[in-house]
């Protein structure tokens, strides 16, 4: 999930020169800990400022804890340990109860547990938290909450300490409302801490909290930061769901996804984050490493901008979704760790209806046929844009410029930096781009807003279609989003995306992380990160 534009520029400068981690104990860096290589370092300690990105929702979610959280399921059939989506478990709530006509769920909290800084939990705290992801101006929590949460000063309630009280206006809103408390967007904040730093041009503390971490109430603390080389987490021993295993938790930043595979071959690290598919099965054919299989969300896609040439044309969209090689990008780039793309929607919900929907399959002829038809002279010339640090979608834009050179296409590599991407991203310049992305919430009018609702942040192909925006309305409309009346709709906005094609959805990806073959506890989640605290050495 991306944010604004404005959130997005001069964080990483920023906090190269002025993160400081007053708020967090000392810890030298030099002592023993499981060691994690990734890529990169959150640009924010901030969600409500956070450009997005993988090691920025790892660390939120290992610093954070919400009310309460899908449970963990094992897999079957080959597939990792899991959540299960539409159900519900407490975390930082002991319980929550609903009313007779299902829409005020009462939240009875967990105050044995306690923050980083050492506070226990209160009802001020949950309170605090949902007014400041509302009311900072740059936070992206009101639009993906709409229309189930807009105002916490009329929809949320203190009852006393312990309890808390959150009220929605229709009954089929509770689904979402579950789903968006127990994700990422809605962890809870010390208000303790925050206040001690809030000033009158600031009462939420967001400008110390860029720069400093311990106001959260997860199972981590971050105890030593150095800006591009690494960050060491702590337990915590109140985390709301008892001190996690690991006591400690060594994440070094490793530039190169072949050397981070090679550490956790050795025995230089225990997890390696963001690796190539190739090196994936390397590591498993030689049985050096674990790579997990699950039953992903997240996927491999190509926004097209339809405002401007060449994109504006459905039937230039259609033409280049039959020019991408899908079947040579799974083979070649991702070995077998991509698969088929039906539906954006996930297909474990019940009620899941993929109607008339296939997934995209490559046939030139079409391409040159539907160009034919439209009028359209070829080869058509665009730039397909992508991020130099992401390796597989580069070698993903490869395979589809050569092929789809037969498709009456001519298509232009265009390779920038990770900032470039987003500020390019936001401002909605690129006519293609390559990405990797997921919802985190997985309720089906979430999914679809979040991508396409006209106004979204990352309503990346900037599309607005009436009969899109209908169909996404009448789900809403129709009550329990996992109803078969729901189902319906989201199945004609699915099929009305299929239709007009402002994404290519290239195919569903699995994680691209490897464990250490003496190490337990991955579970995969929606935000496709790490929970350290499940791990076990």
């Amino acid at each position: 999930m991306k944010i604004p534009k404005k959130v997005v520029l001069g964080l990483t400068a920023m906090l190269a020169s002025a993160m400081v981690l007053t708020a967090c104990g000392g810890g030298s860096s030099e002592e023993s800990g499981l060691v994690l290589v990734t890529a990169a370092q959150p640009q924010s300690f901030s969600y409500e400022t956070s450009a997005t990105g993988y090691e920025s929702a790892e660390f939120f979610m290992n610093t954070g804890a919400t009310l309460i959280r899908n449970p963990y399921v094992a897999g079957d059939n080959g597939m990792a340990a899991h959540q299960q989506l539409f159900e519900f478990e407490p975390e930082l709530a002991k319980s929550y109860d609903v009313s007779a006509d299902k829409k005020v769920y009462t939240f009875h909290l967990n105050t044995a547990a306690k923050s980083v800084a050492g506070n226990a939990l209160d009802a001020d705290d949950v309170i605090f938290s949902l007014q400041r992801k509302f009311k900072v101006d740059t936070s992206i929590i009101p639009f993906i909450s709409k229309p189930v949460l807009t105002d916490p000063d009329t929809q949320v309630r203190k009852i006393d300490d312990a309890t808390v009280e959150i009220s929605i206006a229709d009954p089929g809103f509770g689904f979402t409302l579950l789903s968006l408390l127990a994700n990422t967007p809605y962890t809870i904040y010390d208000a303790k801490v925050l206040k001690s730093h809030a000033t009158a041009t600031d009462p939420y503390g967001v400008e110390w909290s860029k720069t400093n971490a311990g106001f959260g109430f997860g199972a981590y603390k971050l105890t030593d930061y150095t800006p591009g080389q690494q960050m060491v987490y702590e337990a915590n021993p109140g985390f709301a769901l008892g001190a996690p295993k690991v006591k400690r938790i060594v994440q070094r930043v490793v530039a190169d996804p072949g050397q981070r595979s090679n550490l956790v071959k050795s025995g230089g690290a225990s997890i390696a984050t963001q690796l190539r598919p190739a090196d994936q099965v390397a590591l498993q054919q030689a049985n050096a490493a674990q790579v997990f299989t699950v039953p992903t969300n997240a996927y491999v896609y190509i926004p097209l901008l339809t405002t401007k040439a060449p994109f504006d044309n459905p039937a230039v969209r259609r033409a280049f979704a039959s020019a991408v090689p899908y079947e040579s990008i799974m083979k070649n780039v991702y070995h077998g760790r991509l698969g088929p793309l039906t539906s954006i929607l996930n297909g474990t919900l019940p009620g899941y209806n993929a109607s008339g929907l296939q997934p995209n399959s490559t046939d030139p002829q079409r391409s040159l046929q539907l160009l034919r038809d439209a009028g359209i002279s070829t080869p058509v010339k665009f730039a397909l844009t992508v991020n130099n640090a992401v390796p597989d979608l580069k070698e993903t834009a490869v395979q589809i410029q050569t092929a789809a050179a037969s498709a009456g296409f001519e298509v232009t590599i265009n390779e920038v930096n990770s900032a470039v991407f987003q500020e390019g991203l936001a401002n909605k310049t690129f006519q293609a781009s390559m990405g990797r992305d997921y919802a985190v919430v997985q309720s089906p009018p979430y999914v679809l807003s979040l991508f396409y609702t006209p106004g979204s942040p990352i309503n990346w192909p900037d599309l607005d279609y009436a009969p899109l925006n209908d169909a996404i309305a009448a789900g809403n409309a129709a009550g329990d989003p996992l109803s078969t009346a729901a189902w319906t709709q989201w199945n004609t906005a699915t099929r009305i995306l299929a239709d007009q094609m402002p994404t290519v959805y290239v195919g569903y990806v699995q994680p691209l992380n490897a464990f250490a073959n003496n190490l337990k506890g991955y579970v995969f989640r929606t935000d496709n990160v790490i929970d350290y605290s499940e791990l076990e050495q």
